[in-house]
């Protein structure tokens, strides 16, 4: 693939590909270029050739990354490529335009997000191509990623002209000349002999005749030319230059046009001349031309109406062009050409986007900067293998982020030849249909946001509908883990899909067969892998549908128990429940293990322990020690305290909360205010809540001054302050990222909202997932939950943490108290096992 030109591209072989890919997953835990260390990738066909898999890995700079990607071969194939945009002045989420272009009758098993845009208008940067038709010209890119009719993909450059041509009609003065008589007046001298009343000249003195002189006035006619203005009607051929085709008004003060992909009117604002001109096609087409009739012209005007058979020109006041556009002749015909001065391949593209910045090309790295964000690419391989990347960023516990130098590389040991970033940060989302789970694509991935933010483009995978049998061809095998202590017990499911991998349903039962070192064997859907590491193969077959995954067995865990701290009354039995995980300090990838698999011993004075970590405690009180887990070499260990210590403050001796505020005070876990006062019903800070999950946690974290790490450098938060380390460790966990704008505003009264979601962040953190064991009551301010956090809310309601108000409210944006959060905190450590 070349700059400016289609490269042919070769199809990929599909069994070399879907061999490399079952290889990677084999292999694992080794280290793929630009992100780092790589311990869990997970494989799934989704499509004839098309594959999706999620990476989880740690970057040795930035840390936990985690990394989604689609690789298509699409070169002949009935998947295609789309680029689908909406209206040009409007944005969607990435799950709008699937439903969208399903709507229209095609499957979309992929898609991620596009171009970046004006938030203020919603505009996409770059030229932007669907289905052959221009979308909008764009403002700004010079370069756009390409799929043409056949599905190849090119890199093209996107600066096209538009030319009009019309016809202006406007009143010329003009000046006539004439000769006419004009009468003068003038006096004249007239002499003449006297004469006598004889009738006899008289005769002088000097014996002349005497002579008279009088004045006459007399009237002569003399010709003059003169000269008249008259206006005519001018009509005239003119040549205008388009400066942007549905791009919004900006400083350049060029001449616009808009068509109904714009919007339904111009949007503009101000003194402008606009021309709605009726057309055949209103479609625009590289090296197309679109003609039409002027219907009416505006000047002094705004924001003119677009009709489906119209489009609009449009000029402000003061542009060289904003006469011309007030003087287009009404009834007369235009032509715009659309031109590629570069000669380009655009001519045959079918669906475009603007290009952010390159990252690839030629197999080389042709861009710079370290900054890490969430981040979407899109590449070609030298076969002709589109590759969709998108990876999570700006959440502590699920991933960081990538820097562009880090992303091409990325892309490069992806195999891409050429490979350019999109719009990133809030708006990188990837969606793709794993085959027989799905009927439509799901969001897999993790936006920073928290939701999924309305961007302008998308680019989506899919194919039209129908035409496969619903008979089962493929399964998809799903391991409840892809990793495995050695004797560990995984639950397998098996998923049927049909020759377009979409559900189906199978006639018989699925049996499974499973090949290894160390004896792996299966019962029913139950794998029990080998006692030693290395790979087991699960086979699943139903009729002529089957389908394999690889489970890799490893011993190199890292132990943790269901509890880091324990407090148990006298006697009392509790089971201590062990997870194992594989990567490092910072990611942990869920490993199948059995308690049975790991070693547990106690401290006597305590109580005793069984094989299966079965915990009595000693009948006495105020006893404390240690349970210890080992696995191997590795040995974690647990602080026991036995009997409670119940605080009774002098203001909670009859409050409805004095019993979780009592208990949780007796074991540190919360402080009162001073002079034996805890203030139940007092607002809570946010500082005060990150200080108790905490304490909650164990997290030693008051035992020495804490300098804040860059992630937690807010301007108001300070080395010095007493809640410092709790708002390190807050964000070091991705419990809390601040306020959005550079400060955590600790000492703000927090909302029942945010205690949610930090609630909810830290249950995340430690992999403790809350038990949905209350019916979801519905509120009656539910509408007024943020968008961020209706989720983090309803999961707390459903484990029975969180409740609503006598009133049926839930009153999101209200504080909640200090004995709001005791009963939060409380029934959260009861959940989890704590107490």
């Amino acid at each position: 693939m070349q700059t400016g030109k289609t490269h042919i591209l070769k199809r990929a072989a599909a069994l070399g590909l879907a061999v490399s890919l079952f290889m990677t997953c084999l292999t694992g835990f080794t280290s793929k270029q630009g992100l780092g260390a790589v311990y869990k990738t997970d494989t799934y066909e989704i499509f004839d050739n098309t594959y999706y898999t999620q990476i989880r890995g740690e970057h040795p700079t930035n840390g936990i990354e985690t990394a989604h990607i689609v690789e298509a071969d699409i070169t002949g194939s009935k998947l295609q490529a789309f680029v689908i945009n909406g209206e040009v002045r409007s944005t969607a989420r990435v799950s709008d335009f699937i439903s969208y272009l399903e709507g229209q009758g095609y499957k979309v098993i992929a898609g991620i997000n596009g171009d970046i845009f004006d938030t203020s208008s919603g505009t996409a940067k770059g030229l932007v191509i669907h289905d052959g038709n221009i979308v909008t010209g764009g403002y700004g890119s010079d370069r756009v990623f390409a799929i043409t009719k056949d599905g190849r993909a090119t890199i093209e450059p996107a600066n096209l002209n538009y030319s009009l041509l019309c016809t202006i009609e406007y009143q010329e003065a003009v000046s006539s000349a004439s000769a006419i008589m004009v009468p003068v007046t003038k006096e004249i001298t007239v002499t003449e002999a006297a004469i006598g009343d004889d009738g006899q000249p008289i005769i002088g003195e000097d014996g002349l005749p005497v002579i008279n002189k009088r004045i006459e006035t007399v009237t002569e006619y003399v010709e003059q030319q003169t000269t008249e203005t008259v206006y005519e009607t001018v009509t005239k051929d003119k040549q205008l230059n388009i400066g942007f085709f549905n791009v919004p008004h900006g400083g350049a003060n060029a001449l616009h046009v808009y068509n109904r992909h714009y919007g339904s009117s111009t949007k503009t604002t101000g003194v402008n001349a606009e021309a709605l001109i009726e057309v055949e096609d209103v479609q625009f087409k590289v090296n197309g031309t679109v003609k039409g009739v002027v219907k009416s012209v505006g000047t002094n005007t705004a924001n003119t109406a677009i009709g489906d058979n119209q489009i609009v020109l449009s000029t402000v006041q003061g542009s060289e062009t904003y006469n011309y556009i007030s003087m287009l002749k009404i009834g007369s015909e235009i032509q715009i050409n659309i031109t590629d001065p570069n000669e380009s391949n655009l001519k045959n593209t079918k669906e475009a986007v603007g290009i952010y910045y390159s990252l690839v090309e030629n197999g080389r790295n042709v861009t710079v900067g370290a900054t890490i964000n969430p981040r979407t690419a899109i590449g070609v391989k030298s076969d002709g293998t589109l590759v969709l990347l998108e990876v999570d960023g700006r959440q502590s516990a699920v991933s960081k982020g990538l820097g562009l130098s880090d992303l091409a590389d990325m892309m490069i040991d992806l195999g891409c030849e050429y490979a350019v970033n999109l719009d990133g940060g809030g708006s990188s989302v990837m969606y793709a249909r794993k085959p027989g789970e799905n009927s439509t694509a799901t969001r897999l991935s993790s936006p920073s946001e928290g939701s999924e933010r309305k961007v302008a483009n998308a680019i989506i995978l899919a194919y039209k509908a129908g035409g496969s049998s619903s008979e089962a061809k493929h399964l998809s095998v799903v391991p409840s883990n892809l990793l495995a202590m050695p004797g560990a017990s995984i639950n397998l499911n098996a998923y049927a899909s049909n020759a377009n991998y979409e559900p189906a349903r199978l006639s018989g039962s699925v049996s499974y067969s499973v090949s290894g070192d160390g004896n792996p064997q299966i019962s029913g859907n139950v794998l029990k892998v080998g006692t030693v590491t290395g790979t087991n193969t699960v086979t699943a077959r139903a009729g002529s549908a089957f389908g394999t995954k690889a489970v890799t067995v490893v011993n190199d865990v890292i132990i943790k128990p269901s509890v880091s701290k324990l407090n148990v009354e006298a006697g009392e039995t509790r089971d201590i429940n062990v997870s194992a995980y594989y990567g490092s300090a910072n990611v942990n990838v869920p490993v199948a293990c059995d308690d049975s698999l790991f070693s547990f011993s106690c401290d006597e004075n305590i109580g005793t322990i069984d094989e299966n970590g079965v915990f009595t405690a000693v009948t006495g009180n105020a006893e404390t020690g240690k349970i210890r887990v080992s696995y191997g070499a590795n040995v974690v260990s647990i602080d026991v305290k036995v009997g409670a210590n119940i605080i009774v403050f002098a203001d909670t001796g009859d409050h409805w909360a004095k019993e979780y505020i009592g208990r949780l005070a007796g074991l540190g876990y919360l402080a009162g205010m001073g002079e034996n006062r805890f203030e139940p019903d007092s607002s809570l800070t946010r500082a005060q809540f990150v200080a108790m999950l905490a304490k909650i946690d164990g997290a030693a974290v008051t035992e020495s001054a804490v300098q804040l790490t860059t992630d937690a450098a807010f301007t108001d938060v300070h080395a010095d302050d007493w809640f410092a380390p709790y708002v390190a460790w807050g964000v070091e966990k991705g419990i809390t990222n601040g306020m959005g704008d550079g400060t955590f505003a600790p000492n703000s009264q927090i909302t029942r909202e945010q205690m949610a979601v930090m609630l909810l962040k830290y249950s995340s953190s430690v992999s403790f997932m809350l038990p949905q064991t209350v019916t979801l009551p519905t509120f009656t301010d539910q509408s007024s939950i943020s968008d961020w956090s209706i989720n983090y809310v309803f999961t707390a309601a459903g484990a029975g943490i969180l409740s609503g108000f006598d009133t049926g409210e839930f009153k999101p944006q209200g504080s909640a108290t200090r004995a709001q959060a005791a009963k939060v905190i409380y029934v959260f450590a009861q959940l989890r096992g704590i107490i």
